[in-house]
Order: C-alpha cells, then structure tokens, then sequence
C-alpha cells in the first residue's frame, strides 16, 4: 500500500499537476484508499471548495467522486455519467490509474452541464408544448383556420379540411376566398372588428363560425377563424346536456350541503323573549366575521342550534359544518378523531389514513360541543390548531393548513375549570372572542307559554294530531316548573302530551306523572330555582313600595330604602321603573 502511494505522488509531478490545472475541467486524483491526493484548480472552482479544504479527506465526502471506491476495486471505468451536487448538473469520468499493470489510484474528471440541461430542459418542454399545440389543433372536431395579414391561409386543421372536402396540401398557401366559400375573413383584416358567433353557410349547411384579427402591437398581422357548431342540431343537444348537467349539479349541492352543511338557520329558533332575542342578533352580527365564537348555557337550551345557526348566516354557509362532541369521544380515540392519522400509524390504521375532523371542516366551521370536557393533552393540540391554522395527522412529517372558523359550547363554567386546573387559560381567551349566552327556559317567565304552543304547532304537522293550546291549569303547571331540561324537556313532555290527546286542549292527565301533581302559584306569579331572578322580583317589589309610599318622590325614597339617590336612579333605570 505505501508503494502504490508512493508511485502515485511520484505520478503527481509539479509539471503533470500544472498541466491538470491549466485544464477546464474539473480532476480529482485519489489513493486506492479513496483519499483524495490532488484537485485541480477549474475542480475548486466547479465546487466552491479550497483545495485544502478537501485534499486527504475520503472522495464519498463530495458527491461527483462518490463512487470512485467501485471503480478501482473493479479496475473498471465509470464514463459520462450524470451527477447532481447540489443545485448544480455534473457530467463526471471515472476511471482507474494503473502503473505496470496494477491499480495505483483513480482519477474523475468532471464539468458542470448545469446551464445545457437547462437549456435541453426548455427545448424540450417547448417542444412538447408545440406538439401538444399541434395535436389539439388537429384533433379538433369544429374547425380552426388562420390567415396571415394578405388573407394567405398558413394554417388549417384536419377538422375544416373533411368538413370543407379538401386537404391542408391543397389548403395552405392559397388565398382563404379560394379555400372557403362566403368567407369574411379577408374582411377581417381590413375592419379589425371580430365576428363572434356569426351564422354562416357552407355546402348548404348553416353553422356558428367565430372570427378575430391577431395583432403584434398595433399592427393587424392576419386572422383566425373557426367553427363553433358545423351542425345547429350540435348546439341543441349541447344546450340539452348542459341543463341536465346544471339540476345534477344542484342536487349534488343540496345532497352535499345535506350532509356536511348546516340543518338549521336563525328561522328555527323560536325568541318570545328579549334575552333570546338579544342573543340571536349578537349571534347574527358574530357569524358575519371570522372570530371564535363561545356559546353557553345550560343543556337542552339550543346551544347547537345556534351554532348551525351562525354557520348557516356566514360567509361560510357554503362549506362544510363538521361537529364534534367532546364528551362522548372516549379519551384515547381523541386525537385520531380530531386529527386524522397517516396510513400504518398504528395497529389497526385504515389503509391510506383518514383526515380528521379538523381537515374535514377545512373551508367550513368546526363546531366543538360540550369543550369543558376535552382532555387537557388534547387542549393543548387544539390552541395550536387555532393559533397556527395548521393540524399535523397522526404519524404524518409535515402539516396541513386549514382554514377554519371554530364556534364552541359548554354547559359547564369555564372559569371555575380553569381555577380548578382543568381547563387551559390560554384556550379559553382563544376561544372567547365572542360570548353568546343562552338563557335557561326558568327565566323566560309568560314566553314559556308562548314556545309551549309554538312547538304544538310543530309536532301536529309532523304527529298529524289537532291539539290548539294549553288548557289553563297546564299552562300553570308550565309556568310553575323550573324546567331544569329546558326546551329539550318541553319538547319531549308536549310530544307525548299531543300524542295522548291528539286533539282538543292539554290537560294535566296528559302530563308526565312528575308535572301532574305539581302545586300551582298565585295567579300572575310564577316560581324558578333561579336565586338572582327571585331577587330581582322581590328587590322591584321594595321600589315600587317605596316609590308608592313616597307618592312618587325619589328622595323621600331613597332615604326610605336608606341608599344613595344615584344608586336609586340606577335600580329604577334598569327595572324600568320611572
């Protein structure tokens, strides 16, 4: 081995690597070791390497000598073979040194072809296009003609000439009044106007031609003309096929907006009461924007029927409305949910994978019910959902973006999960840009009666059944009841009670046993679990008694209620009581 060095530094002479470096091709000399022993200056120079940079390190450390190994092990040489380094195309020699019939060395000579590559890479692709442009031209079933700027045809496809009963032979080269009979195209040239759309008749045959000047500049340098329909019966079934093709696609879009899309709108919700009313313009002004938005209130109070709702007045309405309950996601099967996972990224993986709900909303609105209940881990996945508009699918190596709109709900107080460490302080602020609160149906006072025969209304088109209202003792028992269910509740005690009586009024035998025996309130006096509607009703009660006493005078009042008068003028404002 110290021989076969010490010839090759022998070989490398102070005249021999002279000459190598007056050459503009790259050379790199190696050691049957594939320790690189010379590179040439044109070599640094093709790399951007210094020669002291590279020579005794192994020639596998830069890429067009990388296989230099192979071709002095098998005494084989290794000719113009391509190699990329980089951003760089080398066209690279390898070939063996031998000194009296053994293999002392390898010697790779290399240059970059990096600028005829690109160069074959145009050419090529031009051409391609050029054949492309040709083969549609000729496979055209209308025809297609142009004419330069003395009406000399220069262009015909194979199309027009069947049509005409000539050949693109006979065709190009001669003047286009020569080649189609009522031709206007000459006349083209001298108006500059295009004729679109133009009937024209051809061998007793009447078809829609179009007609238009090319221009380089300002300058009219010929014509193109062509066949839209050789046949008027063409355009008929054209006009046919379009319009079924227009019904097919509107039920594809009703099918699909079915499925993915809303199913409800502000129309569904029934609002007697302002505090409804109040919600459901908040929520109309909120489903205009891009913002999250963070429904609460009780359960069975119609928290996802809002958020269909905004979807459905939103920009948005369009796209998909995906939905997701957090709480009846089992833990472990969250993050595939939510997420989506790549094909193989488990035991059990569908094959090919499967977008999660997140991707599916993508375009749409992502709809996150009962949100106090997801998992901490999964909250964190969630804020950087909703921070950096991209989710990452199980066992996936790059993102995908989304374009979401997030709309939550909860039954539950946030603010006391986050004082009690299950739920994230920063997800909470991402998610609460708009809050919308729904009142519980207890609060709702004489609108309870109010939604009671609305949603009879309901159930007798859809149960086929004639009941007109609530007889007076049920609707007592309506008023007196807390209705911890809420709508969801009444709807289910007024589906069985319609069915029972199925015309007629309600009576309390058709009442669930529970709301049967409840005890009945002073007339006008309803009764709720809710302790600070109960004292508002009492402390409105008090004022008015101190306004009465005082004979009206606010004062006398204040100082009756021993408060402030400001602080009077505020209760009586928000009572309405003047």
């Amino acid at each position: 081995m110290l021989e076969q060095k010490s010839a090759l530094s022998h070989l490398l002479t102070p005249e021999y690597t002279e000459m190598l470096n007056c050459m503009q091709t790259g050379v790199i000399v190696v050691d049957t070791e594939g320790i690189m022993a010379f590179i040439n200056h044109a070599g640094c120079q093709i790399l951007g390497l210094r020669a002291d940079e590279m020579t005794s390190l192994p020639i596998t450390s830069i890429a067009p000598g990388s296989d230099m190994t192979q071709v002095i092990n098998e005494g084989k040489p290794s000719l113009r073979r391509e190699f990329r380094y980089g951003d760089k195309m080398f066209l690279v020699d390898r070939t063996p040194i031998t000194l009296r019939g053994e293999i002392i060395g390898g010697l790779s000579v290399f240059q970059d072809v990096t600028v005829y590559e690109n160069v074959f890479q145009k050419l090529s692709v031009q051409e391609k296009e050029l054949r492309q442009f040709k083969d549609l031209v000729d496979q055209l079933f209308d025809g297609i003609i142009m004419i330069d700027s003395n009406g000399i045809v220069t262009m015909i496809n194979q199309a027009y000439c069947d049509f005409l009963g000539t050949t693109i032979e006979n065709s190009i080269g001669r003047h286009v009044t020569e080649v189609i009979e009522n031709t206007r195209m000459h006349i083209i040239l001298e108006t500059g106007r295009s004729e679109l759309g133009q009937l024209m008749r051809i061998n007793n045959r009447e078809i829609i031609v179009s007609r238009m000047p090319l221009r380089e500049g300002e300058s009219i340098v010929g014509a193109m003309g062509k066949v839209v329909f050789s046949d008027l019966r063409d355009l008929r079934n054209l006009v046919d096929r379009y319009n079924i093709m227009e019904r097919k696609l509107d039920f594809y879009r009703q099918e699909l907006k079915r499925i993915m899309g809303a199913k409800y709108s502000f129309d569904s919700i029934f609002a007697d009461h302002f505090l409804v009313k109040e919600a459901i313009q908040l929520a109309k002004r909120v489903a205009q924007t891009k913002s999250s938005v963070l429904i609460l209130g009780e359960s069975g109070t119609g928290k996802e029927l809002f958020a269909h709702a905004i979807h459905e007045h939103s920009p948005r309405a369009e796209g998909p409305f995906v939905r997701v309950n957090c709480a009846a996601i089992p833990k472990d099967l969250m993050e595939a949910e939510l997420f989506g996972y790549e094909e193989g990224a488990f035991t059990g993986a569908k094959k090919g994978g499967k977008p999660g709900k997140v991707e599916l909303a993508n375009g749409g609105t992502l709809f996150l019910d009962e949100i106090g209940d997801m998992p901490m881990d999964m909250q964190v996945k969630l804020l950087r959902v909703l921070q950096e508009r991209e989710v990452e699918r199980i066992g996936a190596t790059r993102p995908i973006m989304v374009d979401i709109r997030v709309i939550a709900a909860t039954h539950r107080s946030l603010e006391s999960l986050i004082r009690e460490g299950r739920f994230r302080e920063d997800l909470y602020y991402r998610l609460n840009v708009f809050t919308i609160t729904i009142p519980p149906l207890r609060v709702q006072g004489k609108s309870i009666t109010a939604l009671a025969n609305h949603l009879i209304h309901k159930l007798n088109a859809e149960l086929y059944t004639q009941v007109i209202g609530l007889s007076e003792r049920v609707e007592q028992i309506f008023l007196s009841h807390g209705w911890p269910g809420n709508v969801r509740e009444m709807h289910n005690v007024l589906e069985r009670a319609v069915q029972l009586a199925e015309k007629g009024v309600l009576e309390t035998n058709h009442l669930p046993p529970y709301l049967q025996d409840r005890p009945i309130l002073a007339q006008g006096e309803t009764l709720t679990l809710n302790l600070e509607a109960e004292m508002a009703k009492t402390e409105k009660r008090v004022l008015e008694m101190a306004l009465q006493k005082s004979e009206g005078n606010k004062v006398k009042a204040a100082s009756l209620l021993g408060m402030h008068r400001a602080s009077l003028y505020r209760k009586l404002e928000k009572y309405g009581l003047h």
